[in-house]
């Protein structure tokens, strides 16, 4: 039988851990400014380059933000804010997109099914407008876009479930890459017009089974337009798309 030896954490990891303590109980707070470097250094008994790498290493995550000049604050901690990394991994990685849209199926999926059984009529008469909306939207595709993210989002908080709205919440907004691309496809809007109304009537008729199958093969389709896509579009044209 062989022992890992223990490994002693750095002082800079130490000091990360602290401010993130900190933030998590609410001492530091969304938008406050840190103190200076010297300063916190004092504060917390130790260097400055120990403080300076732990600053960068949240700063990378978005926990912190450095602002030029006026000094270093905690990021606002929105989710949007916060998966803005992991927007940079899928675009180093094509192979994560594609992950990505596998973890959206399972994940959507369900959440469209628990939608259908909370969904109020209100949310539903929404749907309806937006789905109206989006079919004088074909040529715009940007606006259809913000439409398209309306659709999902209400369904995803009609779930009445806050660790999948969460997640599923964190999954779409990480879609904006595949969304960049084939929102500038006619025939792909036009595809998600009807999966989006398929998708509506499963919800009215309060069938959870339904709705979650027409997300399912909604998102397939998605899939299929962003595979063709990203295959005949040159590499440089792809970084300018996103």
């Amino acid at each position: 039988m062989s022992f890992d030896p223990i490994v002693q954490k750095s002082i800079s990891e130490q000091v990360a851990q602290r401010l993130l303590m900190m933030i998590r109980s609410g001492l530091l707070k969304p938008d406050q400014q840190l103190p200076p470097e010297r300063e916190l250094a004092s504060m917390l008994g130790v260097g400055r380059p120990a403080v300076r790498e732990a600053i960068r290493g949240l700063s990378l995550l978005g926990l912190l933000r450095i602002r030029q000049g006026e000094g270093t604050f905690v990021g606002s901690l929105e989710t949007r804010e916060l998966l803005e990394p992991l927007e940079m991994i899928i675009d180093l990685n094509p192979g994560t997109l594609e992950a990505l849209f596998d973890a959206r199926m399972i994940i959507e999926a369900g959440v469209t099914a628990l939608a259908a059984v909370h969904m109020s009529d209100e949310t539903l008469a929404s749907l309806s407008k937006n789905i109206a909306d989006e079919a004088h939207l074909l040529n715009d595709p940007e606006a259809f876009s913000a439409t398209d993210v309306a659709f999902h989002e209400a369904i995803i908080d009609a779930c009445d479930n806050p660790f999948l709205q969460s997640i599923a919440g964190s999954l779409y907004v990480l879609g904006k890459k595949s969304r960049n691309i084939t929102s500038r496809i006619p025939s792909a809007l036009e595809n998600s017009l009807e999966d989006h109304k398929r998708i509506l009537q499963a919800l009215k008729a309060r069938d959870g089974q339904a709705a979650a199958e027409a997300m399912r093969k909604h998102l397939l389709g998605v899939r299929a337009v962003y595979r063709n896509a990203a295959k005949n579009m040159p590499e440089t044209e792809q970084t300018l798309q996103e």
